[in-house]
Parts: C-alpha cells; structure tokens; sequence
C-alpha cells in the first residue's frame, strides 16, 4: 500500500454558474476548494490499486465544516476534526465573459489557519509521499512553521515530497514568497509551478525549460513547469522531456493545476514507487516520466472540461479512453 498524505486548507466554495461578477444573486454550485485535498481526491479517483489518499486539516464547527466532512470522507482517508467556536473559509468563484476566473476569500482567521506541525507529525510515520503546496506557509505562523518542521521531518526520514508552487498574490508579495518558496524546493524531490508563476515571482523572463534547469540544480530531484494550454516540460537533471498539451474547450480551468500534479504522481505510480523512480537509471527514469506527463497533461485538460475542483478529476480509465481518441 502507497500512503499519500498532504495537508492544508480547504473551503467551501461557490462555484457561480452564470458569467459575471460576484453576487448573492444568481446560482452556485457548492465544491470543496483545497489544493491539496483536490490532489489527494484527484489521486483516488484515478484508481490506482494499493494507494491510500491521506488529507489531514482543522476545520470549523459549521455547516461548510461538515460539507468538506461528508464530501471528502466518500473519496479519501480524511483526518481532521470540526473545532467549536472556529470557523472553515469560504470562498466564491465567478467567471468573467474573457475566460478569466476571480475568487472572493472568506477565509481569515480560519480553523485550517491554527494548523501545527503537531496535527501533522502522527501521519507522517509510514507516509510513502509527503505532498505540500505554496499555499499552506502563508495562512499563518503556525502553518507556515508545519510546512518546514514536515519538509524537515521527510528528509531526516527518506520521505520523498511532492511541492506544487500554487502561487496565490491574494496571499502574500513576490520577494517574500520567493524567499519561503526557495526554501521549501531545496527540500522536494519533485517540484511542479506554472510558467506564469514563475514570471510572477521570480521575474527572469526566461523560458519554461530554463526556470526548470534553475529549479533542479536546487532540489537535484525533478523540475516540472506547466504552459497551460501549451503542455509543459520536465527536468530530472538528465533528460528534459516535452508534451505539447491537448487543444480542449475549456468550461472552468478552475483545479486544472491539481488535476495535472494528481496526474503526474499517478502517472508514475503506475509503474514504480516515487522512491525508486528518484534513484533509478536515466534513461529507464525517461520512459515513466514520458507516460506520467502525458497523463498529467489529460488530466489537466479533462478536468477543464466540467466544473467543480473534486468534481471533475477523470478516472485512468477515462484518461486512456482520451488518449486512445486522440493519438
């Protein structure tokens, strides 16, 4: 058995099923909106045999608590308790007639917010990946302080960790972004981030296939940067693989990203332990990271496709039917 265990905030949100900005007017689809219970669930529902999903949080004692409650339990291992007199975040996503996407926070001073190395520590032991994201160290000291005690707790135990950027300029500034995020990636093995958020943070005008060779001379792991609709590239230090994407009509790119990282860690859990693949030979390494891009990037496609974060994650089964169409 393959034990996944990630941790951070998830909300419920309102997902607007009309076009225009937010409102109480109107219809909404109500979602779970995590990034990392979205790739535990993503994870699950691809249907590897043998792999645990594990998301641990706090959440508040409240009808959005027990909506991610009941929706999270049907699909992964949850951990994480509804705490009296604390509240859950929300937050309400509309769409603009552009294409672009804005969201509305309801989420300070947030149960997920008190969140501690402590809550974390108990479900390390016997984890298989540790999967953070950029997200979770700027909700608060004390997050911020359980993302480098978990990184450090991995390392000193040989867990291999996943880190997707999930930049979030609601959140926080590029220069002190930049300085938790260069921090975090010395201690991944496999390091994931748009190439937009790589312009947004760091500024360098460079190329995806650049911002990846920088990347992994800092963790020594895998490097991979995302190009939207343009695919995206990986970087292990020796082979440097493409994927040009997959041309679909976008209904809600919302969780696109999560979709890919689930993907990606699917993709290679199909055919080899996380551990194995960081030690094995290159050449035998380039051949899994083949397949697992090209199901990240179905992923990320198809779940562009239908709305919803956790609602619209494909199944491996729906993956090879895409690919069996369009190849």
């Amino acid at each position: 058995m393959t034990k996944f265990l990630t941790f951070g905030e998830t909300m419920g949100q309102y997902n607007a099923e009309f076009v225009g900005v937010y409102g109480a007017e109107g219809s909404y689809l109500l979602d779970c909106a995590g990034a990392e219970s979205n790739v535990a669930v993503g994870l699950q529902t691809l249907g590897l045999p043998d792999v645990e999903a594990v998301w641990i949080s706090r959440l508040g004692d409240d009808e959005a608590g027990q909506f991610v409650l009941d929706e999270l339990k049907q699909r992964i291992t949850v951990r994480a308790r509804k705490h009296r007199g604390e509240k859950t975040g929300i937050s309400y996503l509309n769409h603009h007639e552009d294409g672009e996407h804005f969201k509305t926070y309801f989420r300070k001073e947030s149960a997920a917010s008190r969140l501690t190395f402590a809550d974390v520590e108990p479900h390390l032991r016997g984890a298989d990946i540790l999967h953070v994201t950029g997200i979770t160290p700027a909700l608060s000291n004390s997050c911020h302080n359980a993302i480098i005690d978990s990184l450090a707790f991995a390392r000193a135990n040989s867990i291999p960790v996943s880190f997707d950027l999930n930049y979030r300029e609601q959140l926080w500034a590029p220069p002190e972004a930049a300085r938790v995020f260069e921090r975090m990636v010395r201690s991944t093995d496999i390091f994931k981030l748009g190439h937009d958020e790589a312009e947004a943070i760091w500024r360098k005008g460079w190329t995806a296939e650049e911002y990846a060779r920088n990347f992994q001379d800092m963790n020594a792991g895998l490097v991979v940067v995302t190009r939207g609709m343009e695919g995206a590239v990986a970087f292990d230090g020796m082979n440097l693989l493409r994927h040009e994407g997959f041309r679909i009509q976008v209904v809600d790119p919302v969780g696109a990203g999560d979709a890919f990282v689930a993907g990606l860690l699917g993709g290679i859990l199909e055919l080899t332990p996380l551990k194995r693949l960081l030690s094995m030979d290159a050449r035998e390494r380039a051949s899994i990271l083949a397949h697992a891009l090209k199901v990240a990037n179905v992923c990320g496609a198809l779940t562009c496709t239908r709305r919803g974060d956790t609602a619209a994650m494909p199944s491996m089964k729906e993956v090879q039917a895409f690919l069996n169409a369009n190849e």
